[in-house]
């Protein structure tokens, strides 16, 4: 399976915010749209800092 966990890195820490994701989608406002196997939906205000394809993961840095 291709699917991947959304972290979001805040100054607090790192937050798992999604799990099984599927789609990534950068939107015009500066949000980032996930959706996940299921078909849950989240959009975040965020920057996307990186993707690890082989770690499953993606790296989202809060605004």
């Amino acid at each position: 399976m291709c699917e991947s966990t959304a972290y979001l890195i805040t100054p607090e820490g790192e937050e798992k915010i999604m799990e099984y994701v599927v789609e990534v989608l950068p939107k015009e406002d500066g949000k980032i749209f996930l959706a996940d196997l299921l078909g849950e939906e989240k959009i975040v205000d965020g920057v996307l800092k990186e993707i690890k394809l082989l770690d499953h993961k993606i790296i989202i840095e809060g605004k």
